[in-house]
């Protein structure tokens, strides 16, 4: 395992950015004194780190990435026998066989950069931001680890990875915690980010301050959301919502990022790329074609429940008829339920949905979040939708409001005013009505997470927000509803570990729910 991870490394930065043939020593002695010298060599590194972060949202691998985000995706009818009608229905039987090497390959990359940026000759500065978004690499790796498998295995400094046993997620979230933290310590705010050159970055996919502020937040509430499934519960979670709600307002009071205008300008500018709104995005716009179609399963390149939901009008070699056909389904009467009154959300996110509310078409609505199809331009499946033309939006500002809402209404007391205020900077945008105190019997906490699930709808949140805000059982599907507090304890909300994994580390133990399954 270890000579491969090395191999893809040097690999990754021979190939992103550096034009220089480097001298690679035979396989006993792989190194990379040689290959990490100047500003150049390091960014390239970390273009490799950035490429194997793509590993982990695209299907490269040829398992399934998205599935976690699927169990959680907002349908009123799923097609019965289908991959989600199981994953949603059955979730916890359902064995998955992820492989989570792509993000140890991250993770790995990252701690080449850490382990040569300083001491090489280059300046403090340059050492300062290489490392700092090396730290950030790392920490968003084990975020989406503790997302999809809970207890991992805990990597700190080694870029040599031996066998070794799993660690407790919460101790992995504390690792991942101090890592953010360094990032945020170490890196400028994005409009003060360059390269080596003194460019600026092209889109939000360099990691900066407030990108890394919107992940730490993420981390703490996320360990503090999650104590009810922690095996050791022995910790302060209010500290750790006070903590993500600093980072939240950290990000909000840069004066970096701003809401875009209204409803429609979220679908047109803030999911697209390179946004006001848009915190930390991972770019795929254009890359098909300039990749020359390298990446393979371009279908769940990036693995965002919208484009599934889609028949017409982006797959536009589909009629709107064909809607009947797609297995996953939203009611047109949920969406105007859904967004009522004058929430500009409904006409934004849903394609004509007065036009479109008729018999032929099953009562379904449209989604149109995403409008820029990737099209096939050659070859026997020239015509065909392939994705969304658009770069993966991790965190958007209204996300970090809304989260900052969430901490607040945990919070109560003196900041409950602030989550109420949170909510409808929100709603305000897309002249949604504002909070009343009636709302949901007056639980503003299940308010925030129904606000979240109509603003964020489709970008892959729900399942992640229904976890750390304990309500498994009434907003998941199937023998989630029965599943029992140690059931949670034990794994149930997370993927059952590879079979390659344990074919690499002896050492490696399934977690308890899967392996009690078998």
């Amino acid at each position: 395992m270890k000579y491969k991870i090395l191999v893809f490394i040097l690999f990754a930065i021979i190939q992103i950015g550096c034009e220089e043939t480097l001298d690679i020593e035979p396989e006993s002695s792989l190194t990379f004194k040689n290959a990490l010298n100047t500003p150049k060599d390091f960014e390239s590194a970390l273009n490799a780190t950035d490429y194997a972060v793509k590993y982990m949202i695209c299907n490269y691998t040829g398992e399934d990435p998205g599935n976690q985000v699927q169990k959680g995706w907002y349908t009123d009818e799923v097609q019965q026998g289908t991959y989600l009608e199981i994953l949603q229905n059955n979730s916890p039987e359902y064995i998955l066989n992820l492989n989570w090497k792509p993000f140890y390959d991250a993770i790995a990359c990252a701690n080449v950069v850490l382990h040569h940026a300083e001491g090489c000759g280059i300046s403090k500065e340059r050492s300062n931001i290489y490392r700092g978004q090396a730290y950030f690499y790392k920490a968003l790796a084990y975020l989406e680890l503790l997302h999809t498998w809970g207890d991992c295995i805990l990597i700190r400094d080694e870029i040599e990875f031996l066998p070794t046993p799993k660690s407790e997620w919460t101790e992995v979230a504390d690792y991942a915690i101090e890592q953010a933290q360094h990032a945020i310590d170490l890196l400028p705010e994005f409009e003060k980010v360059t390269d080596w050159q003194g460019n600026s970055p092209r889109f939000k996919s360099t990691p900066c301050k407030g990108a890394a502020n919107a992940l730490l937040a993420h981390l703490c509430a996320w360990k503090a959301g999650g104590k009810y499934f922690a095996k050791h519960q022995d910790y302060d979670e209010k500290e750790l919502w006070e903590r993500a709600e600093k980072a939240c307002s950290q990000v909000i009071g840069s004066g970096t990022y701003e809401l875009v205008p209204n409803a429609e300008a979220i679908c047109t500018d803030a999911l697209v790329a390179n946004s006001k709104e848009s915190v930390y995005e991972t770019v795929f716009k254009d890359f098909w074609n300039e990749s020359s179609g390298f990446m393979n399963g371009a279908a769940d390149m990036l693995s965002i429940p919208g484009f599934f939901y889609h028949c017409y009008p982006l797959r536009a070699e589909f009629p709107a008829a064909f809607i009947k056909y797609i297995g996953v389904w939203i009611h047109n009467s949920t969406v105007r339920e859904m967004y009522s009154g004058t929430d500009e959300r409904k006409y934004a996110f849903f394609y004509q949905l007065d036009e479109m509310d008729k018999p032929e078409y099953g009562g379904y609505a449209f989604p149109n979040k995403w409008r820029l199809p990737m099209v096939e331009t050659s070859g026997p499946n020239v015509g065909k939708t392939l994705n969304v033309n658009q770069n993966k939006i991790w965190w958007r500002l209204a996300d970090i409001y809304l989260l900052r809402a969430e901490c607040r209404s945990r919070l109560g007391g003196e900041y409950t005013a602030g989550a109420i205020d949170d909510l409808n900077k929100v709603r305000e945008r897309s002249k949604a009505t504002l909070y009343n105190a009636s709302e949901y019997g007056g639980d503003l906490r299940y308010t925030i997470f129904k606000e979240r699930e109509k603003e964020l709808i489709m970008e892959g949140q729900r399942y992640y927000d229904i976890i750390r805000n304990g309500y498994v059982r009434t907003e998941l599907a199937g023998e989630f509803k029965t599943v029992t507090d140690q059931d949670l304890i034990d794994g149930a909300l997370f993927c059952m570990i590879s079979k390659k994994a344990f074919s690499q580390n002896p050492l490696l133990r399934q977690n308890t729910y899967w392996h009690n399954r078998k």
